[in-house]
């Protein structure tokens, strides 16, 4: 298992992210997901997602990418993901809120 594995979404990603689904573009919340967010879950360990410096971080794209996370990889992510934003504290709400909703709906 690895220690925590630190994101940042504008700097490993792209600063410009949107849509929600891959056919959306290349910086989609399901291409996020895919390509950085579960890769780093498979490790074992948890991750730290940094939100700040981003832009076009819209509710379907933060529910796509987090929502869709607890979605493809169970309830227990919650435990290995954190999300922060020291910039826009209410992106790192949102993101958490997707999650719970996900986990809530099952």
């Amino acid at each position: 298992m690895s220690d925590s594995v630190f994101i940042d979404v504008a700097r490993d990603f792209s600063p410009y992210c949107g849509g929600r689904n891959i056919v959306d573009g290349p910086f989609s919340a399901e291409a996020l997901r895919v390509e950085h967010l579960a890769p780093a879950l498979a490790d074992g360990g948890s991750i730290v997602v940094d939100l700040d410096g981003g832009i076009g971080f819209a509710s379907s794209f933060l529910e796509e990418a987090f929502g869709g996370l607890v979605r493809s990889h169970g309830a227990s992510v919650m435990q290995r993901v954190d999300v922060v934003s020291t910039t826009r504290p209410h992106r790192a709400r949102c993101a958490l809120r997707y999650m719970s909703e996900a986990v809530e709906r099952g």
